[in-house]
């Protein structure tokens, strides 16, 4: 009798511990990019971990590695689709292989400025640009930003289309990237950013083009000259999460996981917005020659109209449509 007693409480306080374990059980996810520490986007990053951990009270953590540590971008998203690393972001070119959809927010002169480009992504476009990484074993939880794309040259300085003539330019892998920076005139070299300094430095490429916050982050200005605010396209990033060890979460820790996601993706926002003016005085203090007011038409008669026809030619009218649409909501 004493025994069955003792075995029954024994069972009453396991069964009153089990979930009490549970909850202490702590889920840590590797999230990889390849952004310097000082980077807007690994700030976001950071705090998109704090909310998680102080939402989830220590279920679900994530830990970031930035710099490329885990590996260059097109690695990386190989790795998460596979499961060894389980996030990552990375500018939205490099997700244009798996679901060419995407490159369309990429496309010069898209986006008339930052409340157009946010609208589409913040809305049923993204989402559905989202939703097709799905079938590539990736879940997207939100979006953050690379920005809009300037110009850095070391020797000249970029007003008019025949000054960017003969440039040996570091640019993205995409297509229309590429296509209208050879209708330039420009030699387009693709590179991952890593890499980049080096070729600035020993002359392998002349100049580059990202937006003015990685110009800072990444000391460019040590190595180019003339900056000139052209804001010609706009990189969007992905925060992506292997698929399957999303669906294993519980439901709470992908709500929260997916908030927190959307909550640093307003962060990275703002803070890049805030700091605009900032880093083009720090970039003048370094050396640098700004041009700041740049009529971008001639630009966009070159090259958009080409670049659309590519893109519309092999994945239809449909998202371009949506997004003009948008230009004056």
């Amino acid at each position: 009798m004493q025994r069955r007693r003792f075995c029954q409480t024994s069972a009453l306080a396991l069964s009153g511990l089990a979930p009490t374990l549970l909850q202490a059980q702590t889920t840590t996810l590797r999230l990889a990019h390849a952004g310097p520490e000082t980077s807007s986007q690994h700030l976001a990053a950071l705090e998109l971990a704090k909310m998680v951990k102080e939402r989830s009270r220590g279920r679900l953590e994530v830990k970031v590695f930035p710099g490329g540590q885990l590996g260059n971008d097109s690695t990386v998203i190989g790795a998460v689709r596979g499961g060894s690393i389980d996030m990552m972001m990375a500018g939205s070119v490099n997700f244009a292989g798996l679901s060419p959809a995407v490159g369309v927010l990429d496309l010069p002169f898209i986006f008339s400025g930052a409340k157009h480009a946010y609208a589409t992504l913040d809305g049923a476009i993204g989402q559905k640009l989202m939703t097709g990484l799905e079938a590539h074993g990736l879940k997207g939880l939100g979006w953050f930003e690379v920005g809009f794309r300037c110009i850095t040259t070391k020797n000249r300085p970029v007003r008019v289309p025949d000054d960017v003539k003969g440039l040996k330019i570091r640019t993205t892998p995409n297509p229309s990237h590429i296509q209208a920076f050879r209708q330039l005139g420009c030699n387009p070299v693709p590179m991952p950013l890593g890499e980049l300094y080096q070729a600035l430095e020993s002359g392998a490429v002349d100049a580059q083009e990202h937006p003015i916050a990685i110009t800072w982050s990444a000391k460019f200005y040590e190595v180019q000259k003339h900056l000139t605010m052209s804001r010609h396209a706009y990189t969007a990033m992905p925060v992506v999460m292997t698929r399957s060890r999303f669906e294993m979460l519980a439901p709470d820790l992908q709500a929260i996981l997916l908030e927190a996601t959307r909550t640093a993706g307003r962060f990275q926002r703002e803070t890049n917005a805030r700091d605009e003016t900032r880093i083009i005085a720090e970039l003048k203090d370094k050396g640098m020659k700004v041009i700041e007011t740049f009529d971008a038409e001639p630009f966009r008669r070159l090259v958009s109209e080409s670049t659309r026809k590519i893109y519309s030619e092999k994945n239809g009218t449909e998202l371009l449509v949506a997004i003009d649409a948008l230009r004056s909501a």
